[in-house]
């Protein structure tokens, strides 16, 4: 990838997070989550696709993740927990985001699973 190319997709990256943060100061639970389902995914299915062009795979499996909970929500209505999981998934993505590389993908997936067997796919 050219270094142009990087720069470009890190600054979209970084504007996908600030527009998720935004949405998630007014979004507080499973129900308004699911009213901002659609334009929620919008945001991480654009992660979902730069972030592994940027070497970025746990940022991309973080926003793989929460779309495919973010179409379930959008397609079935309130999904009990949804909330909590896709706030986290924008925590997370923040921090790999500014570098911390500790962060574990599997801890996450283990989250989904358990609070949403109903989701699949990961």
């Amino acid at each position: 990838m050219s270094e142009e190319f990087l720069r470009m997709a890190r600054q979209e990256i970084q504007s996908e997070i600030n527009s998720l943060n935004e949405i998630f100061l007014t979004c507080t639970n499973d129900e308004q989550l699911y009213e901002k389902s659609i334009e929620i995914e919008k945001h991480m299915h654009k992660i979902k696709g730069l972030a592994p062009m940027m070497e970025q795979e746990k940022m991309g499996e973080i926003a793989k993740i929460s779309d495919l909970v973010l179409k379930y929500v959008s397609d079935h209505g309130t999904l009990k927990g949804s909330h909590k999981i896709t706030s986290d998934a924008v925590k997370i993505m923040s921090g790999l985001f500014t570098g911390q590389v500790t962060i574990q993908v599997d801890d996450f997936k283990r989250q989904v699973r358990e609070s949403c067997p109903q989701i699949v796919g990961f």
